[in-house]
């Protein structure tokens, strides 16, 4: 009884939730019998509204409903190799934003995170999707039909986002593994029917038929032309390159090339961060100063604010490489977390603008920070910083003071995937490198510099990486360890209790700890009568 309420009280927020899309006749959604779709125009409505793929402040008009999927995906940003809190760090300055002791306890993989109700985001943003999809699909047929064209254009677009947000959800909860416990597949608005765990295979294979069954529909109606001016809706070319993500994780790499291949000959197009008026950056620079024993300031490093993207809605909407146009913000970790050792070296600082333009954002957060005063900080902390404390991933501003990250399929990951593919299945490293020089061409500011690549597997996963950003590289090793048997690990000096800066210990998490399945926030593994993820418990 207990599971059907929390079905009932989910489907209705899903109601709530979604009940001011623009697109809308007369009627409101409805999956719990209070009101009536009657026509298919609504359904259009449905899987046309923009807050399916945005988030919280990031859509065209602010045409949303403070909905979570701004922040779903966001928790492993603090789990990889490409961020370092070193223990004297967190003691003496704090992570920063709300509750740094949660976050502090996610980036030290504590098993307690698994009743953090911040892991509840991605986990309910993602589902009250799905029910939106499956309430569409269920009622294709039910409803007062407009044309075939529009009917299969409908059910497309529904099968896609059904797709979209399972694989979503696996890449977080699941092992790579086929055998282990997938995510099953909800396909109804039934609140009995909740879906066994099933496997990784399975819930694979029902996203697989679904993107099979969206490209046919998509094809029928003549969604098979890349439209920027309404890329909030899938095409045909938004299928293939979701496919091409699907399959370098599942690691079918021929397939990926092939997708990646058709996605970009239906829109290729790179923004040149050299001259796009989204990523300028502010003329004034801004100096972080620290004071030694005796009282004297001096300079630690210079960087400047940049104004990427730094007016939320529609600057990011008009982002040209993007498919999809789904975000999310890392409202639990923000900007204020510093990126590792390893992860800084891999970049050219005098020359790749993304390092510029990406990661310089930092000093801003601790300018605002209580410890900082009016930009000076004392001795008694500055003396734990380091220049890399400085520098972390954020690709756009959102609304306050929140850090964006791409979360859907552009053409610079197409490229990448396209890279990969290549080198995976037998392609000359000459013809690899072409591929990443077009990317890295519209990436430094010095053109010699961003040609001096070549075309083995670990230049493109260092690509990748430096692309894709911190808050993709989870994802990748999960994805690498599975695939390809790379053996990455999790090797850093954790505080065992956050509250102690001298209970500072070991923390390694093996390439085959089943703890690469993150934990589902334990009110919602109790509620569907699930157990909790290995490791976790």
């Amino acid at each position: 009884m207990k599971n059907k309420i929390f079905l009932i009280i989910s489907v209705i927020a899903t109601i709530v939730g979604f009940s001011s899309c623009e697109n809308f006749l007369d009627e409101t959604p409805n999956k719990s019998g209070s009101a009536y779709i009657y026509h298919m125009d609504q359904l259009y409505g449905l899987t046309g509204s923009v807050n399916l793929y945005l988030g919280n402040g990031l859509s065209a008009d602010n045409a949303i409903n403070n909905g979570e999927s701004a922040f779903y995906m966001s928790e492993p940003y603090l789990m990889s190799d490409a961020i370092e809190i070193t223990p004297d760090y967190y003691s003496h300055n704090g992570v920063g934003g709300i509750d740094p002791i949660r976050n502090y306890k996610i980036y030290s993989w504590d098993n307690s995170i698994r009743d953090n109700e911040i892991l509840d985001l991605t986990w309910r943003a993602a589902y009250e999707r799905i029910y939106r999809f499956n309430t569409v699909l269920e009622n294709l047929d039910r409803v007062i039909q407009t044309t075939e064209v529009i009917r299969n254009q409908v059910e497309g677009e529904a099968r896609f986002g059904r797709a979209y947000f399972h694989f979503m959800l696996l890449t977080q909860y699941c092992q790579w593994g086929e055998e282990t416990p997938g995510i099953g597949y909800r396909e109804g608005t039934n609140p009995d029917e909740i879906p066994e765990r099933e496997t990784v295979g399975y819930t694979m294979k029902r996203i697989y038929e679904d993107l099979q069954l969206a490209e046919e529909c998509l094809q029928k109606a003549g969604r098979t032309q890349f439209n920027f001016s309404t890329n909030t809706r899938p095409t045909l070319p938004t299928v293939q390159a979701f496919r091409a993500r699907v399959d370098l994780y599942r690691g079918n790499y021929e397939s990926a090339l092939e997708n990646a291949n058709a996605a970009l000959e239906a829109h290729s197009e790179l923004v040149n961060l050299n001259a796009d008026v989204n990523h300028m950056m502010m003329e004034i620079p801004n100096s972080l100063m620290l004071m030694d024993k005796d009282g004297n300031m001096t300079f630690k490093s210079t960087t400047m604010l940049p104004m990427l993207m730094n007016t939320p809605g529609r600057p990011f909407l008009e982002y040209k490489e993007l498919f999809l146009p789904n975000a999310s913000s890392t409202m639990m970790c923000g900007s204020w977390i510093p990126i590792s050792e390893s992860f800084s070296n891999l970049w050219d600082k005098n020359f790749d603008l993304r390092w510029q333009k990406f990661y310089n954002i930092h000093y801003y957060y601790l300018m605002m920070s209580p410890i900082m005063g009016y930009g000076m900080i004392p001795w008694s902390n500055g003396q734990y910083l380091r220049e890399l404390d400085f520098h972390t991933f954020c690709r756009f501003y959102t609304y306050g003071a929140y850090a964006g990250q791409i979360v859907g399929m552009t053409t610079a990951e197409m490229y990448l995937i396209k890279a990969e593919c290549m080198v995976r299945t037998g392609a000359s490293e000459s013809n690899v490198a072409e591929v990443l020089k077009t990317l890295r061409r519209t990436r430094f500011s010095n053109q010699a510099v961003a040609d001096n690549i070549g075309g083995t597997v670990k230049d493109v996963l260092d690509e990748r990486f430096r692309e894709m950003g911190a808050f993709w590289r989870f994802f990748d090793i999960k994805r690498l360890n599975g695939a390809e048997n790379a053996n990455i690990e999790i090797r850093r000096k954790v505080l065992a209790d956050p509250t102690n800066p001298n209970a500072i210990i070991d923390l390694v998490i093996p390439a085959n700890d089943p703890r690469w399945a993150m934990p589902i926030y334990q009110t919602q593994c109790e509620l569907m009568g699930w157990q909790q993820n290995v490791g976790w418990e």
